[in-house]
Order: structure tokens, then C-alpha cells, then sequence
């Protein structure tokens, strides 16, 4: 097994990264198996910050070859990064043989490679569903799997929130799967047990730990994430400010304090509880109909296998049928049936295919509505749940 370019690179800059992460994040490991490994695994994990699989990689004693969005992609210098470190582009939610090949092509050459299972950063707190197919892909490796558990690293970096908080992020790395184990189940077990091995609360964490992660306007941009009122059930009404965030229907207040708690909502005490909440009352919320209205959001789109984005800005009207669209360079109309590969990248834009083009919406959380609103509504209609 030869070094590459990226090997040489992580080798410099391993050292200096981690002492500086390890400082940002006041980082705490509990175990690390993965310094003393020279076989080749797969390393997976809850995906809770933008620095996870750059914290895990320097934890490590070789460069990991992590899956990355391709959204990643379109920015010159992030795909310089990232190409030097060798990371594998992948289109969120679709079937991308192409990446797979890559991670197959890496284990066979005795590298290690890495990716995460919930498919995209985590929202609430609580690991999300995750991607059905992992499963499958463990079987096809069959390499020994490691789970990198961050513990801290959602109150640290919560999706939602405008600014970053600083407080402790506990890595607990683990074996997962041996060789024998991944030999004797079938792909559904590994798919089951992949989901208890990785489910992780920060807020039951919490509850022991009560450590505080400090940092400013700590609600600031929360209708990012939370869209019904807990008190009187309004839809995409939640309005926040410095610490506080309040329902513009009702007038109720509530607030986020040091340790990540909400305060003033006699349901829910975290944000995890509460958007398993809301998203219970999808169906309710489609059956009433609705029409949301978002004004001069910007739209870009792009044939696949180009580079090439077609930008425009207008107004986007979202009912329980389509996507129309007017703006300055025309109007279109996007039937939701037609409509697959949704996903959220970053923490406001939502990316879609629809036949051979792809979408980008960027949703502004103080202008329009709520992104995770759109992004759960348009999940539930695709998908027929409700």
C-alpha cells in the first residue's frame, strides 16, 4: 500500500489540526481503538458538526477517506480541500454507484474510509433515521466498522443556531462490527443493530453531564428548526431574537439557556422532543391544505453533469401540489410529484432533482419560511405519509 498525495498532507498537518480542534472544542476522548489499526475499516458516526469527519480523521493514526456531499463541490476552494484530502463526492439521497466504487476501490488498496449514515448534519439533538441502504453497504466492504459517538458536539454547533457555543465534546470511539459478525448477518440485521449502536441523545447526555456551552444569542435562528407552537399548535410562526424566541400567533415566549434547555415551554424542554412533536402534525398541516408564500428567494439551477448553475430570484408559492416559481427570468411550475433527491445542505438550502435538473432553493430564516417546515412537508407529500 503506497502513500498518496493525500497521505503525505495529513501527515503535516494531522498534529497541528488536532491541538487546534482539540482546543476549540475542548475536546475529551474516552477510548480510540482506531490509533493502533493497519487493516483497512469503515468508519461511521452521529453527524452533529461541520468538523466531524476532520476530528475524527486526526484522531485516527491514517487519512480517512470520508463521503462528502457534493454540494461541497461548488465552491473552488473547498474542492480544492477537499480533492487534496482525497474525500469522495456523493449526491445526498440518490444512488450514487460512482462513490460507492471509490469507497470499494479504497478499502481494497487498505485505506480506510468514512461516512455518515443519518445522510447530513443532525437538527435536533437526537441521532435521525438513517440512510437504509448502509446496511447493505457494510456487507459489501466487509471490513471491521468503528462508530465515532460525539457527545457535546450538537450543543456545541446545534444546526439551527446562528453562532457557536463553547462548553466540552466527549469522542467515544468504538468497534462496532468485527469481520465474523458483518460474515453472519444479513444486511437487514447489520441495518438494526447499526441503528442502536448509534443512537445518541445530547440532551439525555446532558442531564448527567450539565455542562455549560456558553456563547451568544443562544435561540437566535431556531425557526430554522422548529415550526409549530408547542401552546397553540400555529404553523411557521416562531419569530427568535438574542436568547428568546416567541410565537407571533399567540405570544408565547421562550427561551434557550447555557445548558441547552428550553425555557418557558411547559411541553418540551429541548429541541429534540419537540420537532418529534411537530413532525407528528405533518399530515394534520397537509390535510388542511396550505400555501406558503416566499418572496425574492433566490433559485439556481443546473443540468446534471454540468457545472454550470442558472440563477434567478422571485417568488416561490409551496402548496400541497407544486413549486411555482416566478422570477425575473420567468416563472415555472415543479409538480412534487416529479420531484426526487431532496435534501438539506448547510443549514438553509434545499437541493432537489426533477428529471435531468437539479434545484437549489436558499431559504432566508428571517424573509421566508421555515426550511425544515419545507423540508419535512416536501418529504411527507413525496413520500405519501399522510
Amino acid at each position: 500500500m503506497g502513500l498518496t498525495g493525500g497521505d503525505v498532507i495529513y501527515s503535516l498537518l494531522k498534529s497541528p489540526v488536532r491541538t487546534y480542534l482539540s482546543w476549540l472544542f475542548n475536546i475529551h476522548v474516552e477510548s480510540n481503538p482506531l490509533k493502533d489499526l493497519k487493516e483497512p475499516y469503515l468508519l461511521l458516526g452521529n453527524h452533529v458538526t461541520n468538523e466531524d469527519p476532520i476530528i475524527s480523521s486526526v484522531f485516527a493514526n491514517r487519512l480517512v477517506r470520508y463521503i462528502a456531499g457534493d454540494a461541497n463541490q461548488d465552491h473552488w476552494l473547498k474542492r480544492i480541500l477537499l480533492a487534496m484530502l482525497e474525500s469522495i463526492p456523493f449526491a445526498k439521497n440518490t444512488g450514487d454507484a460512482k462513490s460507492i466504487r471509490a469507497l470499494v476501490r479504497h478499502v481494497r488498496a487498505g485505506r480506510p474510509v468514512g461516512l455518515y449514515p443519518e445522510g447530513g448534519r443532525n437538527w435536533d439533538g437526537a441521532t435521525d433515521k438513517l440512510v437504509p441502504s448502509t446496511g447493505k453497504l457494510i456487507k459489501l466492504l466487509k471490513v471491521p466498522v468503528y462508530g465515532v459517538i460525539f457527545k457535546g458536539g450538537y450543543l456545541s454547533r446545534p444546526r439551527w443556531a446562528a453562532f457557536p457555543r463553547r462548553g466540552k465534546l466527549v469522542m467515544e470511539i468504538k468497534e462496532l462490527f468485527g469481520r465474523d459478525v458483518i460474515a453472519r448477518k444479513t444486511p437487514e440485521e447489520l441495518q438494526a443493530m447499526l441503528e442502536e449502536k448509534l443512537d445518541h441523545n445530547d440532551y439525555a447526555w446532558q442531564r448527567t453531564q450539565r455542562v455549560p456551552f456558553k456563547g451568544k444569542r443562544l435561540a437566535e435562528h431556531i425557526e430554522r428548526l422548529l415550526y409549530v407552537c408547542s401552546h397553540c399548535n400555529a404553523v411557521n410562526s416562531i419569530q427568535s431574537s438574542g436568547d428568546i424566541f416567541s410565537c407571533t400567533a399567540c405570544n408565547s415566549q421562550y427561551s434557550i439557556n447555557i445548558y441547552g434547555e428550553i425555557l418557558g415551554c411547559k411541553e418540551f424542554s429541548d429541541t429534540a422532543s419537540w420537532n418529534q412533536w411537530q413532525r407528528k402534525q405533518l399530515p394534520g398541516i397537509i390535510a388542511e391544505g396550505f400555501q406558503f408564500v416566499n418572496e425574492d428567494l433566490p433559485l439556481g439551477k443546473k443540468e446534471v453533469g454540468r457545472k454550470t448553475w442558472h440563477r434567478d430570484s422571485g417568488r416561490l408559492v409551496f402548496t400541497p401540489e407544486s413549486l411555482n416559481f416566478s422570477g425575473k427570468k420567468g416563472t415555472e411550475t415543479i409538480p412534487l410529484a416529479d420531484i426526487s433527491g431532496h435534501s438539506i445542505t448547510f443549514k438553509d438550502v434545499v437541493e432537489f432533482y426533477c428529471g435531468k435538473v437539479k434545484y437549489r432553493l436558499r431559504f432566508d430564516p428571517r424573509r421566508h419560511m421555515s426550511v425544515k417546515l419545507f423540508y419535512d412537508l416536501l418529504g411527507t407529500l413525496i413520500a405519501g405519509e399522510y
